[in-house]
């Protein structure tokens, strides 16, 4: 009898599982744009949702994203097919006006077994709603400056917690999640480290409801609805766990979940694969190893042909051209050995005492920090370059409000803040934290950089329009550089456009447009643009040069004719003699030499002129750009190749340490410069506090 009663139990719970995945209805949403399809759903579908909500129709929604559509699973309330009926006729509306590309209806099938049964299937399902609702309040109304990757963190962290885990079992979880998301080739275990320092103070958050950051006057108190539905998932599952009614593994469940999210937080694939590795590392340190990608089959799907190798290998010659795109001369001047670089810091931080005004006095300590900080990032150093820059906002944020004659300076050390998180590898992240710098200064709060929660509220009395110019500046060039690093130039196009003042100029907006019309098909409008852009420098005639053969590299029509004309105009602009613009001048040398050995044309001549260019300048970042390419390297003569890597060695690149009398006298540099800076800002010692990291 006992055992009848269970199988009657068990297909009463089937039953009831089979019919909860059939009161949802599923349809698929494709949208005009795919790049912009978050926002037109914030903008279209979540009000449309939102009112059927409030009309009894829709009790629960929810969306994931796989391209080319958006996956909306909605469960109906009194009436399905008034539901129904009254959500299609709304979406063929939306249809007719251009405002969706289509829609149909599919079949939901709810993913039972993955996460634990009934019980587990509820609890996502509730998670699910009231993350999408989150999600699309996030971009309609902006994230207030804190990052999606930090914010998403915290979260998970707010999940694992209230189902119960401790440290490494929040790691183990992690660790499942890194394995659905292989390691990118390029990212190394420094790269890996170098997050981790930062991430585990995200991960250590308090993010309780009452907890600084959650509460009422709390920086992140419009999130705390989004942080209590992650808080009510874990408690749920983990007390499912505990009394045996989740079929399936507590952790795994959890790993689902965050996947699940992150999905629909529209995280990049690679953003997602860094971010788990990282995670992981804080908790249970480096991998052993890079898994390899479980998903690579054999060889190419049945019915598609392979391109010829050689084919294939130029095409990977102009990708290595395209990453140095945009191509707009800046300064940067040139980099000598460790020990120069030092004394020259010694130097500035000597006259900043001797200045006769207060301005030039702040601008000659700020250098001194500013250099100092490259050094070290340079050197393979990023924990100590982090300090500096930490160190020297925190005396700007003891003297604020500031006057708009500190205000650029007071934002220099956490825009290299962003710097660094690019410099680890994560572009995409050093793009939220540059966006969340710009909001910030413009509209206060708070925002996460580096791992560091900054706050930006009452920092500059009066925000004058050279702030503004110089925030604009930095968002065209580092935001736009972070975005294109990141591989996304439509993206990079809108923000380029928006911030770059020259648009029908050979700068950031012109190029980056040309680049992603080209990789979306439309090589021959790219074209008509480079060919209709103004141009009246040498290096804009060149540049424009070397897009105009990658874009006819991508019709596969580019002649001999082409090739000679931009080997031409860029051999003109890098025989010029300007040591202010040099490291500019060879990055786009090796970009010509690129392209032309994707023609399959001859750089030779080229590759020669910039490898003894590179050996005159004394220069450490134009030798090591040099020693990075492989037709350079080909090419160099053995004592070539000697004296360039003499260049980078004792400039201490990636060397991980500065000899501790190099050290102490940068030190020394510093504290000279932090006093005359406390000095000369008015800061208290109460308003400043010890100087710690």
């Amino acid at each position: 009898m006992a055992e009848a009663v269970e199988v009657y139990r068990k297909a009463g719970r089937h039953a009831l599982e089979r019919q909860a995945a059939s009161d949802w209805w599923q349809i698929y949403i494709e949208f005009i744009d795919w790049s912009t399809a978050e926002q037109s759903a914030a903008d279209t579908i979540a009000p449309l949702l939102h009112r059927a909500g409030e009309d009894g129709l829709v009790t629960k929604w929810w969306f994931m994203r796989k391209h080319p559509c958006w996956r909306l699973r909605i469960h109906p309330g009194r009436d399905g097919h008034a539901m129904r009926d009254h959500l299609g006729a709304a979406l063929d509306e939306l249809a007719a006006d251009d405002r969706i590309a289509q829609w149909w209806p599919g079949t939901y099938e709810a993913e039972m077994q993955a996460f634990g049964n009934w019980t587990g299937m509820e609890a996502a399902h509730d998670l699910f709603y009231e993350d999408s609702r989150a999600v699309m309040h996030l971009a309609h109304n902006g994230g207030g400056g804190l990052g999606r990757r930090e914010l998403s963190l915290l979260l998970c962290n707010t999940l694992m917690r209230a189902a119960g885990l401790e440290w490494y079992e929040q790691g183990d979880v992690w660790h499942r999640i890194a394995q659905e998301r292989p390691l990118p080739e390029d990212v190394s275990a420094a790269n890996l480290t170098a997050m981790a320092s930062d991430l585990k103070q995200l991960l250590l958050a308090n993010t309780a409801p009452g907890g600084p950051l959650l509460r009422a006057e709390g920086p992140l108190a419009s999130s705390a609805d989004w942080a209590s539905a992650f808080r009510q998932a874990g408690r749920t599952l983990g007390s499912a766990a505990r009394t045996g009614t989740l079929q399936r593994g507590l952790r795994e469940v959890l790993s689902y979940l965050i996947i699940f999210h992150w999905n629909r937080l529209g995280l990049p694939a690679r953003t997602q694969s860094i971010l788990a590795w990282a995670t992981r590392t804080v908790i249970l340190g480096l991998p052993g190893h890079v898994p390899p990608n479980p998903t690579l089959s054999g060889g190419p799907t049945s019915g598609t042909t392979a391109p010829p190798l050689a084919a294939r290998a130029n095409e990977g010659v102009a990708e290595r051209a395209l990453a140095r795109f945009p191509l707009v001369s800046q300064r940067r001047f040139p980099c000598p050995d460790l020990e120069t670089q030092v004394r020259n810091v010694r130097e500035c931080a000597n006259s900043c005492q001797e200045s006769t005004t207060v301005e030039e006095r702040m601008n000659r300590a700020c250098t001194v920090w500013n250099l100092s900080a490259r050094i070290a990032a340079e050197c393979g150093m990023p924990d100590v370059a982090i300090s500096l820059c930490r160190r020297q906002f925190r005396i700007f944020r003891a003297a604020s409000p500031l006057s708009a004659g500190s205000a650029i300076a007071s934002l220099q050390p956490v825009v290299n803040l962003a710097r660094l998180t690019r410099r680890a590898g994560d572009n995409q992240g050093a793009y939220r934290e540059l966006e969340a710098i710009n909001h910030a200064v413009r509209n206060g709060g708070a925002a996460v950089i580096h791992g560091d929660l900054v706050d930006f509220d009452g920092l500059i009395a009066d925000r004058s329009s050279e702030v503004d110019n110089w925030l604009r500046q930095v968002m065209r060039e580092d935001g736009t550089r972070a975005l294109v690093a990141a591989g996304q130039w439509t993206n990079a196009a809108a923000h380029a456009e928006k911030y770059d003042e020259t648009r029908n100029q050979f700068r950031e907006a012109r190029q980056t447009r040309a680049i992603a019309l080209a990789l979306n098909g439309k090589a021959n409008l790219a074209l008509k643009l480079i060919d209709n852009t103004a141009k009246s420098d040498a290096w804009e005639y060149a540049g424009a040069a070397c897009l105009r053969s990658y874009l006819l590299l991508q019709e596969r029509s580019i002649g001999a004719g082409d090739v000679i004309g931009m080997l031409n105009d860029v051999r003109h602009v890098c025989g010029a003699s300007h040591r202010p613009t040099g490291l500019f001048r060879i990055r786009l040398g090796l970009t010509a030499a690129d392209l032309a050995v994707a023609a399959q044309g001859d750089a030779g001549l080229l590759c020669a002129e910039l490898i003894e260019k590179a050996e005159r300048s004394a220069d450490a970042f134009m030798a090591r750009e040099v020693l990075a390419h492989p037709e350079c390297q080909t090419l160099a003569t053995p004592k070539q190749s000697e004296t360039l890597g003499l260049l980078v060695e004792r400039a201490g690149f990636d060397s991980g340490q500065v000899p501790a009398v190099v050290m102490d006298d940068l030190m020394s540099s510093v504290h000279t410069a932090e006093t005359v800076l406390i000095a000369n800002l008015g800061v208290t010692a109460s308003r400043l506090g010890p100087i710690r990291d």
